[in-house]
This record gives structure tokens, C-alpha cells and sequence, in this order.
């Protein structure tokens, strides 16, 4: 069963991403802020992708990103914003090597994630099985 950690300091919205994910068939790590999300990423635990929220206090989604750039950790991650001002993050997101098809605006459309999900991760198998 792939395994997926949400990362969001919005209890209701991880509680929703949770129940939908579950039901999905995923199982599904939970994090409210991004020191709590790399002490997982870090651990033994094998995490399959990372749904992570831009705005955050303490250590914000680009702070988490940046951690996982320097210390070589590499998975998908999908980008989650209620931000109207994401545009302001998209330079330093795309300089830390994510497009912009990583990110999606809350209120998000669960489907719309779910397919954004499969996709990352079937290209993940995708380039695993190519390395091989």
C-alpha cells in the first residue's frame, strides 16, 4: 500500500485529505507543521509522496522543500496553496526544481487531487523502472 504524508497546520483540511485518501486506498501520515513532516521524511518510515501547504507558521512548505533539497531527500510532492498570493512563491518553487503542475489552490477539488496523486506516482514507478 503506498503511503502518503500530509502536511498542512489546517486540522479540518487533514482530517478531509485523510478520510478521502484512506478510502482511496492510500495509507496516510499526518503532520501539522513542517518540523513534525521532515521528523517522518527523515525517519526509517518510507513515505511514496508529500502533499504539503505553502503557508505555514514556524517552518513553511518552501522551508520544507529547501530541507529536503539539501539533505537529498526525493520524493513527489503535490503543493497545496489558499494563497492569492502564491504567485510570489512559484520562482522560488520552480527553483527548487517543481513546476507548476506540482501546485493546486484550496479550496481543492479532492478528484482533481486524487488524479494528480496517481500521476505523480505512476511517473515515480515510471523512472524507477527506467533507472533499473
Amino acid at each position: 500500500m503506498q503511503k502518503i504524508l500530509v502536511l498542512d497546520d489546517e486540522v479540518r483540511i487533514v482530517e478531509i485529505l485523510e478520510r478521502f485518501l484512506t478510502r482511496m486506498g492510500y495509507q496516510v501520515l499526518t503532520a501539522y507543521d513542517g518540523e513534525k513532516a521532515l521528523e517522518i521524511l527523515k525517519s526509517q518510515e518510507k513515505v511514496d509522496l508529500l502533499v504539503l501547504d505553502i503557508r505555514m507558521p514556524k517552518l513553511t512548505g518552501i522551508d520544507v522543500l529547501q530541507e529536503l533539497k539539501k539533505t537529498g531527500i526525493k520524493l513527489p510532492i503535490i503543493i497545496l496553496s489558499g494563497s492569492l498570493e502564491l504567485h510570489k512563491y512559484i520562482d522560488e518553487i520552480k527553483s527548487l526544481g517543481f513546476s507548476e503542475e506540482s501546485l493546486m489552490y484550496k479550496p481543492v477539488d479532492l478528484f482533481a487531487l486524487l488524479d494528480k496523486i496517481k500521476n505523480a506516482l505512476a511517473q515515480t514507478a515510471e523512472d524507477n523502472t527506467t533507472k533499473l
